[in-house]
């Protein structure tokens, strides 16, 4: 087994995005970072994933996405045994762009880069030739970050999802090892599996494990971290209580720890809720950079009392499980 296929093989259960710092002045939080990225690990993460969108990359310059890529990772690599970490290119880049940064992070410890195609969309040919042609130029696992595409023809939709017969020529290409589903689309997403599960791995996002439940059944392998941004050990033991067949204990981990999240996020949004409560447990400031906002005080006071709820329902119902128990 050659060692992408090796990393594929590790690319199961929870994947951890990196949320990235800011300070007050909007500059990027580096010693946060490293302290957060120590935590993820020190409660039993161990793929970390820099992710256009939770990493911020969307506030970032080409040379500060880099940076924070190559930064990450040589921290990760430098302090921790056994891991897996995937970097991300910006959402804007030219194939020839795709290419330097998968070369430059194969140099740099890195060890998946995930690829997201923003150009608008005119044809499955075009798609085709720009992920065939990186597969071909570089050597480092590939992440096919798959979202809906934005119309080139017209407005009508304005968005369109890859073709079933688009991600599987892409699933086969080499050194393609995964695929994040951010299409949200449950019907589709179950087509894509059945179609693309021999050969990639599929990271499920949105909806959290409740969601990766669906689809465990037709083979999907990961999912994305939500809740278990704020402890990581919640996903490590679902993921084992899952293998195990108790899903007795996954559905209450659902009931009690992912809900009461969800009902939260689901009113203020995920990326200013999880930056909140990350303040809330001291693991992060919530500075983002603007456009990025902050919450309100208003919603502070509801973010400090789903945490405390969490804390509580964690004491009660998993008491020797130690969930949130790391200050």
């Amino acid at each position: 087994m050659n060692k992408i296929n090796s990393i594929k093989n590790k690319i199961i259960g929870p994947i951890f995005s990196v949320i990235t710092p800011f300070k007050k002045d909007e500059r990027i939080d580096y010693n946060s970072l490293n302290r957060y990225l120590k935590f993820l690990y020190n409660r039993g993460a161990r793929v970390f994933y820099l992710m256009f969108y939770n990493s911020r990359f969307g506030l970032l310059s080409n040379e500060e996405i880099m940076k924070l890529n190559i930064s990450a990772a040589n921290y990760i690599k430098k302090n921790f045994k056994n891991t897996i970490v995937i970097g991300a290119e910006p959402y804007h880049c030219s194939t020839s762009a795709s290419i330097s940064y998968a070369k430059i992070f194969k140099k740099n410890k890195i060890d998946v880069v995930s690829l997201i195609f923003g150009e608008k969309y005119y044809n499955d040919d075009q798609i085709i030739k720009h992920f065939s042609k990186i597969s071909k130029s570089t050597n480092i696992g590939l992440l096919l970050h798959q979202q809906l595409l934005e119309n080139g023809i017209s407005n009508t939709p304005p968005l369109l999802p890859y073709s079933i017969n688009c991600l599987k020529k892409i699933s086969k290409m080499k050194n393609f090892i995964a695929m994040k589903e951010d299409a949200k689309i449950d019907v589709y997403t179950k087509k894509i599996l059945i179609n693309t599960k021999k050969n990639i791995n599929m990271i499920t996002s949105g909806g959290g494990k409740e969601q990766w439940l669906k689809f465990a059944r037709y083979g999907c392998q990961a999912w994305l971290s939500g809740i278990s941004n704020l402890d990581p050990k919640i996903a490590i033991r679902f993921y084992q209580y899952y293998k195990s067949n108790n899903l007795y204990q996954c559905k209450k981990i659902i009931k009690y720890l992912e809900k009461p999240f969800f009902e939260i996020k689901n009113k203020i949004g995920w990326h200013l809720t999880i930056k909140a409560s990350l303040e809330q447990l001291g693991l992060m400031k919530k500075y983002e950079r603007m456009p990025m906002t902050s919450v309100k005080n208003n919603e502070m006071k509801k973010i400090k009392k789903m945490i405390l709820k969490l804390k509580k329902n964690a004491k009660t119902h998993f008491k020797n499980e130690k969930f949130f128990n790391y200050n």
